[in-house]
């Protein structure tokens, strides 16, 4: 249950979101944005910003960072498959520490992560070992859907690859960030 000042949070919130942020993203095609939730902690914490990037649904693969809309609030997660059904394109989307996974329609997408600002320094997403990086981040979390979805219990990632992840991250944070 929401406390009286988080709800009023993240009715502020909503309200930049759709009037401010809304007109200048739609003019300019981009723009940055302040994370509220740690749904994709370590690599995109509380207050870090985002920059955010108009594309197609053919231009996001399965490891790219998008933010869409759900509901009336933007949600930022990472798609670990997309698929095609009935002429339309779909995500299986998670945030990397949340347990459910869902499916968001194509028509939801905002656009794409390509940058995230950690207080003075800057890590650009589109470089090749951060390509490579989010591709086996969305592969591991694609496996572990699978295999819930054939009735194995699986955690949201095995403790052994949680660690490699962290180091592997803290290695190219250190190494590419600005």
């Amino acid at each position: 249950m929401e406390n009286e000042s988080t709800q009023e949070l993240n009715n502020f919130t909503k309200k930049l979101v759709t009037d401010t942020w809304l007109e200048t993203f739609v003019t300019s095609g981009s723009g940055w944005l302040i994370i509220i939730s740690g749904s994709m902690a370590p690599l995109i914490q509380i207050k870090d910003q985002i920059f955010i990037k108009k594309m197609s649904s053919s231009q996001i693969h399965s490891g790219d960072i998008i933010t869409f809309w759900q509901g009336s609030i933007l949600v930022t997660h990472r798609v670990i498959r997309k698929f095609h059904r009935g002429g339309n394109t779909y995500f299986i989307e998670k945030g990397d520490v949340n347990a459910n996974y869902s499916w968001i329609s194509s028509k939801a997408l905002v656009g794409k992560v390509i940058r995230i600002r950690k207080g003075n320094r800057e890590i650009n997403l589109d470089t090749l070992a951060w390509t490579i990086f989010n591709r086996i981040i969305g592969f591991s979390l694609l496996v572990a859907y699978g295999l819930r979805a054939i009735g194995r219990k699986t955690s949201l990632m095995p403790d052994w690859i949680k660690r490699i992840v962290r180091k592997f991250f803290l290695i190219l944070e250190n190494a590419f960030a600005i």
